[in-house]
């Protein structure tokens, strides 16, 4: 792929924060000038570890992804499910699917289906098999739909947790160069993330999935449905 050629990608995840095995990937999108959005289900506010009511949590929880949008170069987008009760049905699935034919990305992420704590949260278990459905009803006539039916080809790739399995299917992408802005998106997010030596967590795993590729600091996908691999931008 020419890095210099304008993609639309949509990353899709349960709660604000959840981006953070993907924001180097994000930046270096935005950076050959993609369009890049960032879609949220829920609003996050059931946090345990940011403080106040429901409502106050979710205006801080706003506040972040602002800050966010602005650091990586993204557009922000809600689509209002309820945080901790997402479930995996049509309903959701079509709602999903809204977002995807009003965008029309070329290529698309999100979590994968772990089993592990952490990211083997019901809702972001149920976010990836809403997303995997959502794709195919995306294809879909839906008279109550306000957009037509987007049948062109989706490049999918899921995020890769090196406790579940080695896919032959690994993706590894080049983020080197967005260190600073990773470091930056940690600390916007550093109430959320609570007491977790989130920092320590990051850097290790870039430059684990780095050794891989043979670059400084690389994050991972597991390719669904895709071309060929890069080294700096999914295709």
């Amino acid at each position: 792929m020419e890095e210099n050629k304008r993609k639309t990608v949509l990353a899709i995840f349960a709660h604000s924060d959840d981006e953070l095995s993907v924001a180097g990937t994000l930046a270096n999108h935005s950076a050959n000038g993609d369009d890049v959005y960032l879609a949220f289900l829920t609003k996050g506010e059931n946090a345990s570890t940011v403080k106040g009511t429901s409502d106050e949590i979710k205006r801080k929880r706003e506040e972040h992804t602002k800050k966010i949008s602005s650091l990586l170069g993204v557009t922000v987008r809600y689509l209002d499910f309820p945080d901790s009760k997402i479930e995996h049905n049509v309903e959701g699935g079509y709602k999903i699917a809204e977002l995807i034919k009003e965008i029309r990305p070329e290529i698309l992420i999100s979590w994968t289906k772990y089993s592990n704590i952490g990211g083997g949260h019901p809702d972001h278990r149920n976010t990836a098999e809403l997303v995997f459905d959502a794709i195919s009803y995306a294809r879909y006539k839906n008279g109550a739909s306000k957009f037509e039916p987007y049948r062109e080809y989706i490049s999918y790739y899921t995020y890769l947790n090196r406790a579940e399995r080695v896919s032959s299917q690994v993706v590894y992408v080049d983020v080197s160069e967005q260190v600073d802005k990773i470091m930056k998106f940690i600390e916007i997010y550093k109430e959320a993330y609570g007491d977790w030596p989130v920092k320590d967590y990051k850097m290790g795993q870039m430059a684990f999935f780095g050794r891989q590729a043979k670059v400084k600091y690389a994050e991972a996908f597991e390719k669904v449905m895709s071309g060929r691999p890069a080294s700096k931008l999914l295709e």
